[in-house]
């Protein structure tokens, strides 16, 4: 069975209930969370066999994030060191207000992380398929180095490497531009996620505003050519409250459109990306061959996501592929 390891920082996040502002929170909602973890959740969910690869403090929120991955069967390999766990805090938006989300992440267990510090090649031994997010070399130099690292390793051991391009402007802070950074990481990608604004700003490309979805995508592989396949999210955002979703699959020859989907009384967009992302992998690891329907899988449980509290999607393969089959609708399952 193919296994999967993803790499990243665990965060505990901190959220206002019923839409408060940041402003006004007496209290919040605890969640664990942030991109590679979500994705290695879900995955382990949909029944892969998951290892996630981190770093926590040796304390009881270290303790606890890594208890909450390891109840979704995920393997948790992380290095215990440092004084804190990174925190964001979330603020829910709501309809014409959108959402907000403010970091404390300086100096964290993860951000300590350096070259020589973990057996890439011990964890890769059992392992085909290999996730990370830009998110990760957006946070230190050092870190892009790490990430580098196990994308060597990766590669020469002959993982199936995936990426989120994750672009966060407001992280990119120690003299480095994200364009300076991520081409020399994304040229190991076989599998790359980011949407066509991503081009020059995080991979370096030029392009023209006439270009179609086609041409940018074909500039991609062309620069980066073991890139095998491109997948964007299209959201067409009516307000905070309320989104349509879509998806698109470049495989060089075809581009593949996946099924809309209006999602109205959003509860939680937060991880909606990475939820898409787990069921890409999932969906090509599952039907190798069948692009449309990994696309569709994909695009499915992130509609899903928006339904659900926290970071991680919760949704299971039947109901995702529910879903694509058209029983959705707020239909009782019985």
């Amino acid at each position: 069975m193919n296994k999967v390891v993803t790499f990243g920082e665990i965060l505990l996040r901190l959220s206002p209930p019923s839409h408060l502002r940041l402003t006004q929170a007496a209290s919040f909602d605890i969640y664990y969370g942030c991109a590679e973890a979500n994705v290695a959740a879900s995955l382990s969910k949909f029944g892969l066999p998951v290892k996630f690869v981190t770093a926590v403090p040796p304390n009881e929120l270290g303790e606890s994030s890594l208890r909450m991955l390891q109840s979704f069967g995920v393997e948790t390999i992380a290095k215990i060191q440092g004084k804190r766990l990174g925190i964001y805090y979330f603020e829910q938006g709501a309809s014409e207000r959108p959402g907000k989300v403010v970091y404390d992440r300086e100096d964290s267990s993860f951000s300590l992380l350096r070259k020589g510090m973990i057996d890439w090649e011990t964890i890769f031994k059992d392992a085909n398929w290999f996730h990370w997010s830009g998110i990760t070399p957006s946070l230190s130099n050092e870190l892009a180095e790490l990430c580098e690292e196990a994308l060597i390793v990766a590669s020469k051991m002959g993982l199936t490497i995936s990426a989120d391009l994750n672009y966060r402007p407001t992280l990119w802070k120690y003299g480095k531009k994200a364009n300076e950074v991520m081409p020399n990481l994304v040229k190991y990608c076989d599998l790359l996620l980011g949407g066509i604004d991503e081009t020059k700003v995080v991979l370096g490309i030029d392009c023209n505003e006439s270009d179609t979805e086609e041409e940018i995508f074909t500039k991609w592989i062309k620069t980066y050519p073991k890139i095998k396949n491109i997948v964007t999210t299209h959201r067409i955002q009516a307000n905070a409250s309320s989104n349509g979703l879509s998806a698109s699959f470049w495989n060089g020859k075809k581009l593949l459109h996946s099924s809309k989907y209006n999602v109205s009384h959003i509860i939680d967009r937060i991880g909606a990306g990475d939820a898409f992302m787990a069921g890409i992998i999932y969906g090509l690891i599952t039907w190798k061959e069948d692009h449309q329907k990994a696309l569709e899988f994909a695009v499915a449980a992130t509609c899903l996501k928006h339904s659900i509290s926290g970071d991680i999607n919760l949704s299971t393969v039947k109901e995702i592929e529910a879903l694509m089959n058209g029983f959705g609708g707020g239909r009782v399952s019985r």
